[in-house]
């Protein structure tokens, strides 16, 4: 019995020095300083944009992203592969008419629609050269 109290007090004592340990440590931990100068991860796109392709990733993020993603289907296709002339019909059509009645025909009606009187050509242009990067 005597042995069994001497291995529950040590036990006990090395706990609340683990305890004493571990709340010290939390107490005096610093963070490392934010340096500015450090490079940006890679993980967060492709920092060597032209500036051609820096404007169509504003025009991308402001008018496609919600339906379309750069590199995989979402609700609509992916934009990488598009081929650019049917880029440009797509979206610089000035056909004013939704047939709602075709489905399939639904999105590219929507996108002349749409985009021929929000986007110029060089707009266009600039949007598909981001989808090429």
């Amino acid at each position: 019995m005597k042995k069994i109290k001497q291995i529950l007090l040590s036990s006990i004592t090395l706990i609340i020095l683990l305890i004493g340990v571990i709340f010290y440590q939390i107490k005096t931990y610093v963070p490392p300083a934010f340096d500015c100068r450090m490079p940006v991860p890679d993980f967060c796109g492709t920092p060597n944009l032209t500036e051609k392709a820096t404007k169509g990733k504003e025009i991308f993020n402001a008018n496609c992203a919600a339906c379309h993603k750069k590199h995989s289907r979402s609700t609509g296709p992916a934009l990488q592969k598009v081929d650019s002339l049917v880029f440009v019909k797509w979206l610089t059509n000035k056909k004013n008419k939704i047939d709602s009645t075709k489905i399939e025909e639904f999105g590219i009606d929507y996108h002349k629609m749409t985009f021929s009187k929000t986007l110029n050509k060089e707009e266009v242009a600039n949007l598909i050269e981001y989808s090429r990067n």
